[in-house]
């Protein structure tokens, strides 16, 4: 087709600057959304990041379960940065701008412009864009996932002058480690399933590769330590909790729950079915083929990662989505692929249907993503303003507070104005929450209180102390409220009584 030929030779003039300005965009609206509120685990993030010394970050890590390399990076930015909530949030910017470099780079050395675009362009615009401006580590492990597959692809494909690209998977391997306690699943399930592929088509082994990986990788020594002090401090109570464990379904494995729309996921496998059907033609293009073991990398990082880390957070009771966040990286490398070898093949009108719906589904989602998120954190303003405001005139005495919710109880304290601060108590009972339902934000709290500014109370010594208090729950979700419940129904059981209920 005339109109796609056109379009390639459009991007190929103009690809330096459509990259730019792609980029630009999506770290325009990344620092735009890191000027909110911190959220619940952001808090924390600051509370380590905000602390004295290394030492004394690598000591708190284990309460807040993750290894410290983000806590160190946001430690460096609150010292350049006197806004706190942009400051913790920066190296998760700057990690996505070098996901989208590398990803647009690894596809780009294959392939032409229009089709590194389109991946660098899905990655950029779907949900996985909230990660770039979350004080948390997840952008980290994508940045080093997208870096250690180039540098890989660098080294496979040289066999002279490749130390340069080896040093740098080794860093990156070891920056995905020291990031996120599953990020070695991130850069090894991908690497090895990538030169699992290499081995059989070589019929020999690579050893500089191998020894690369293996320094990288040798970061677990320091991080492993960190992750038996974890789990001391949460899965033991988690375990004893009749609804925190989340077991992931069929439909959470196929379209990644929410960290993948399944309208795109849709038509990113129609494409990959176009391009499957006329891969077995490859030999007679002029150009070379992508490389086997480059698709089989992609794929494991697409398709392996999330099935392997489901089964295994499934025999702790614990899955979340954002768990699997490098699948997002496979999906992006692959539509590349598929459209370049559908395309080639002269599929160009089924490629030019699908690149429209792969492209509309990834704006739409990732518009649709953000606001939900935004619809689930700016509401914590409660306490501040004219609503905090409303809701003294509401509560017409000045008895003591209690915030039943641990999310919404650490915003609420932070964001609170003085005069409301104290009144404002949270009681802690990690123990009942964990029967009660779902303990992990009790329990965050609990071994993080050495740290965490605000006054915590044991629920028995409040109780015993204050005969009549307020209870102010608003739950944001179904979990919160059950958090909240645990409270009320404590309270019931011990024989108090609500008397009456204002409305905020």
């Amino acid at each position: 087709m005339k109109f796609l030929d056109g379009l390639r030779a459009w991007a190929e003039r103009r690809e330096k600057f459509l990259f730019a300005a792609m980029l630009i965009v999506a770290l325009a609206r990344c620092l735009w959304e890191a000027d909110r509120q911190m959220g619940f685990d952001e808090l924390f993030t600051y509370y380590i990041a905000r602390l004295g010394s290394i030492a004394e970050i690598v000591r708190a890590v284990p309460a807040d379960g993750n290894p410290p390399l983000y806590y160190l990076l946001a430690h460096a930015t609150l010292r350049l940065v006197d806004q706190p909530e942009l400051a913790i949030r920066l190296p998760s910017v700057a990690a996505f701008a070098v996901t989208l470099l590398c990803v647009h780079r690894f596809v780009r050395r294959r392939c032409d412009a229009i089709s590194a675009l389109l991946a660098t362009f899905a990655l950029s615009t779907a949900f996985i864009r909230f990660f770039g401006s979350e004080a948390r580590p997840y952008a980290l492990v994508l940045a080093f996932t997208a870096l250690a597959l180039v540098c890989w692809q660098i080294a496979a494909e040289r066999k002279s002058g490749r130390l340069p690209a080896l040093a740098g998977m080794a860093a990156a391997i070891a920056g995905a480690v020291a990031s996120h306690h599953y990020g070695v699943f991130h850069v090894g399930i991908p690497l090895a399933f990538g030169e699992a592929t290499r081995l059989l088509q070589r019929k020999r082994l690579d050893w500089p590769v191998y020894v690369a990986g293996a320094v990288g990788a040798a970061m677990m020594a320091f991080t492993l330590p960190l992750v038996q002090q974890t789990n001391k401090v949460f899965l033991d109570v988690v375990r004893q909790s009749p609804t925190f464990a989340f077991k992931p379904s069929l439909v959470d494995l196929a379209t990644y729950s929410h960290m993948v729309d399944r309208w795109f996921f849709v038509a990113f496998m129609l494409l990959l079915g176009i391009a499957w059907g006329v891969l077995p033609r490859t030999e007679n293009l002029k150009d070379p083929p992508i490389p086997p073991h480059e698709v089989a990398a992609a794929i494991g990082v697409a398709l392996l990662l999330p099935i392997l880390l489901a089964v295994t957070c499934a025999t702790t009771g614990y899955f979340k989505p954002r768990y699997v966040i490098g699948t997002s990286i496979g999906i992006a490398i692959l539509l590349g692929y598929a459209t370049y070898a559908s395309e080639r093949h002269g599929r160009q009108g089924a490629v030019a249907a699908l690149l429209t719906m792969a492209l509309m589904t990834s704006i739409w989602t990732g518009t649709r993503a953000v606001r939900g998120i935004s619809g689930t954190v700016m509401p914590f303003d409660i306490m501040t303003g004219a609503t905090a405001g409303s809701l003294l005139a509401t509560l017409s005495d000045d008895r003591h507070l209690v915030v039943g919710s641990p999310s919404v109880w650490m915003r609420t304290w932070w964001y609170a104005r003085p005069d409301l601060r104290k009144r404002l108590h949270y009681l802690l009972d990690p123990a009942y929450a964990a029967r009660a339902g779902n303990p992990l934000g009790e329990l965050s709290i609990h071994a993080n209180r050495a740290i965490v500014p605000s006054p915590l109370d044991s629920f028995d010594t409040f109780t015993r102390e204050h005969r009549s208090f307020l209870l102010y729950c608003q739950g944001m979700d179904v979990k919160c409220e059950d958090d909240d419940d645990w409270i009320k129904r404590r309270l019931q059981a011990s024989g108090w009584t609500e008397i009456g209920r204002a409305h905020v």
